[in-house]
C-alpha cells in the first residue's frame, strides 16, 4: 500500500466519519449545549485530521507550519472541548463551569503561542526522516502532559460522578464512558511509548493515534444517541408516540398490547374488553395465512430487533390493510417490552398491484399478436435468437395460406379475421411440447418445432402431425364451410443454417416451391434443389 492509500484510510476517510457524527449528535438537539459541545470535538478532531493530510499529501513544503499553527492548536481545543464534555456529562453547577472552562481553554493554547515566541518554530519542529518524532523534546512534553493531563482530568471527574449518582441507566452510561476513556488513555500513553522508544516511526504512529481516537468518537457518539442525558427527551418521545402518523403497539413477551397511540386506537376503535385484552398478534397475517401469533414462539427468544414484514391486517367489521409492520427490543427496561409498528401500505399496494397488471399487459401487446393471440414477429425473433445461442437444434417453419385473399375478397375483413383466428387455435390445438406459434404477417403463420432427430424423414414426421389436421377442420361461417389449406417450408437448425436471417431465407424458399407445385403441401429445405417436396395433403 502506497502512503497516499494508507493516508487516504489513517486520515481522510476518518474525516469524514467525523464530519457526520458532528452533524448528526448536533442535529440530534442543538439547543443543547452538551450536544454542541459533543459536535464541537468532533469537528477539532476532523480538522485536525484534515491538517495532517494536507500536511501529509497535499503541501509537505509546509510541514511546519501546519503541526505548529494548524494541528497543534486542533488537538489543544480537542481535549478542551473533551473536559468541557466531561464536566457537562459529570453535572458539575454552571457557576463552577463557567469560572473554569475559560482557563480549561486558555491554559494549553498559551503554553503553545509562549513556546513559539521563546524558541521559534524551526526549534520546536525539525523534520526527520529517521522515522523519529520530528518534535522537539520540550514540545513533545508539552504535547504529552496537555494530552494526557486532560484526558485523566476528564476520567477523573466522570469517576466523581459516577460514584455519586443513584440513577441506574446514568450510572450505566457514566461507565461506558469512563471504560472508553481509559481505554483511549492508555492507547495514547502506549503509542507514545513506543515511539519514544524507536520501536515505531512517526507516520505508524499518527495512524495508531487516528485509530484509537476514531474508535473512541465513534463508542461516544453512540452513548449519546442511546442513553438519555436529557430528562426533556421523555416529554418529547411522549410527544412523537402520541402525534406518530403510524400506528404503535408496546407487547409484552406474549404478545399482548400494553400501550398503543392514538394512530393505532383509531384502527381497533376501543377495545371493549380494554386494552390489556386486544390481541393484535391475532389480527396480524402472512400471505400463507397463518397469523403472527401463530409464529410468536417461533421468534427466537423474541429477538425481533430489523425484523420487518408484509402482512395483512385482519379487524372484524372492517376491509383488510396491507402493512409494513416492524418490531423491536426495548434495551433497558425492566421486563421484557417490544415496539410494534404498523405503517399503513393499502393504497400503494393498490397502486403497485395495478402497475403489474399494467406491465404486463404492455409486455404482451408487446410480444403478442393483439388479433389471434399468438407471438408476433418481434417475439418470433427473440425466441429463434435465444435458441440459436443455446445451441438448440430446432426446425423453423414458415406457414403461408393459401387463397386467403379470396376469402377477404369473397366474405369480408371481418370474416378473414374470423378465418385467422380459426387457423391460430387449430395451430395452438395440435403443437407439441415446446413449440413456438407466431403469427408474422397477414396470413403467414411461423412455428418453431424442437428436434429430436435430425433424420428428415422423422421431422416431415413431426410437422405432419401438427399442420395437416388444419385441412380437417374448414372454417364454418353462415352454415357454409371454407376451406383450410396452407403451403408451408421448413428449415432446420443447424443443418441448413445457423442464422435467423438465413433460416428465414430458406423455409421462404421451400414454401414457395410449394406454392409453384400445386399448394397445400410441406416442403423440407434441400440444398441440393432437387427434391423439395417431401408430403402433400393427400399424403396423410
Amino acid at each position: 500500500m502506497n502512503e497516499i492509500s494508507l493516508d487516504f484510510l489513517t486520515i481522510l476517510l476518518p474525516s469524514y466519519m467525523f464530519f457526520y457524527m458532528a452533524i448528526s449528535v448536533y442535529a440530534r438537539n442543538k439547543a443543547r449545549l452538551l450536544n454542541r459541545v459533543a459536535s464541537l470535538l468532533m469537528l477539532s478532531l476532523l480538522f485536525y485530521f484534515m491538517g495532517e493530510y494536507i500536511k501529509t499529501a497535499l503541501f509537505p513544503q509546509f510541514e511546519r507550519q501546519i503541526v505548529l499553527f494548524w494541528n497543534a492548536p486542533m488537538l489543544l481545543v480537542t481535549i478542551s472541548h473533551l473536559v468541557y464534555l466531561s464536566m457537562l456529562v459529570g453535572g458539575i453547577r454552571k457557576s463552577i463551569i463557567r469560572k473554569t472552562v475559560v482557563w480549561v481553554y486558555a491554559a494549553p493554547l498559551l503554553s503553545l503561542m509562549l513556546m513559539l515566541l521563546r524558541f521559534g518554530p524551526h526549534h520546536l519542529y525539525q523534520p526527520r526522516v529517521d522515522g523519529l518524532s520530528p518534535l522537539n523534546p520540550l514540545m513533545l512534553v508539552l504535547a504529552v502532559f496537555f494530552v494526557g493531563s486532560y484526558i485523566l482530568l476528564s476520567i477523573i471527574i466522570l469517576l466523581a460522578a459516577w460514584a455519586t449518582t443513584q440513577h441506574r441507566k446514568r450510572k450505566q452510561m457514566l461507565a461506558r464512558l469512563l471504560f472508553s476513556l481509559f481505554l483511549l488513555f492508555v492507547w495514547i500513553l502506549v503509542v507514545t511509548l513506543l515511539l519514544t522508544l524507536a520501536y515505531i516511526t512517526s507516520s505508524i504512529s499518527i495512524a495508531l493515534y487516528f485509530s484509537g481516537t476514531l474508535l473512541w468518537v465513534i463508542s461516544l457518539r453512540a452513548l449519546i444517541s442511546k442513553y438519555d442525558f436529557l430528562p426533556s427527551y421523555r416529554d418529547l418521545f411522549h410527544t412523537l408516540f402520541k402525534s406518530a402518523p403510524t400506528a404503535i403497539f408496546l407487547l409484552d413477551m406474549q404478545g399482548s398490547v400494553r400501550e398503543m397511540n392514538p394512530r393505532a386506537e383509531r384502527l381497533f376503535g376501543s377495545p371493549a374488553n380494554g386494552i390489556e385484552r386486544l390481541q393484535i398478534a391475532a389480527s396480524l397475517y402472512y400471505e400463507d395465512g397463518t397469523s403472527l401469533k401463530d409464529r410468536w414462539s417461533d421468534l427466537p427468544a423474541k429477538q425481533v430487533n430489523a425484523i420487518n414484514w408484509e402482512m395483512k391486517l385482519k379487524v372484524p367489521g372492517q376491509e383488510g390493510l396491507d402493512m409494513i409492520v416492524s418490531m423491536e427490543n426495548i434495551e433497558g427496561a425492566e421486563e421484557g417490552l417490544i415496539i410494534l409498528h404498523l405503517t399503513d401500505i393499502t393504497s400503494l399496494k393498490a397502486t403497485e398491484r395495478q402497475l403489474v397488471e399494467s406491465e404486463r399487459n404492455y409486455r404482451h401487446l408487446a410480444y403478442h399478436d393483439p388479433l389471434t393471440g399468438l407471438f408476433n414477429r418481434a417475439a418470433v425473433h427473440e425466441h429463434v435468437n435465444r435458441k440459436i445461442a443455446d445451441g438448440e437444434q430446432f426446425a423453423l417453419i414458415l406457414v403461408d395460406l393459401d387463397n386467403f385473399k379470396s376469402v377477404n375478397d369473397t366474405h369480408g375483413h371481418l370474416i378473414g379475421d374470423d378465418y385467422l383466428k380459426h387457423i391460430a387455435a387449430l395451430m395452438e390445438l395440435h403443437a407439441g411440447a415446446g413449440d413456438v406459434i407466431g403469427r408474422i404477417g397477414g396470413d403467414e403463420f411461423v412455428l418453431l418445432m424442437p428436434l429430436h432427430s435430425v433424420d428428415e424423414k422423422q421431422v416431415y414426421q413431426e410437422a405432419r402431425e401438427r399442420l395437416f389436421p388444419l385441412t380437417d377442420a374448414p372454417f364454418c361461417y353462415k352454415e357454409m364451410l371454407i376451406p383450410v389449406s396452407f403451403s408451408a417450408g421448413v428449415s432446420l437448425h443447424a443443418s441448413h443454417a445457423s442464422d435467423l436471417t438465413a433460416l428465414l431465407r430458406k423455409a421462404d424458399e421451400a414454401m414457395y416451391a410449394v406454392k409453384r407445385s400445386g399448394k397445400n403441401a410441406i416442403f423440407l429445405y434441400d440444398p441440393g434443389g432437387t427434391n423439395l417436396v417431401k408430403a402433400e395433403a393427400n399424403d396423410k
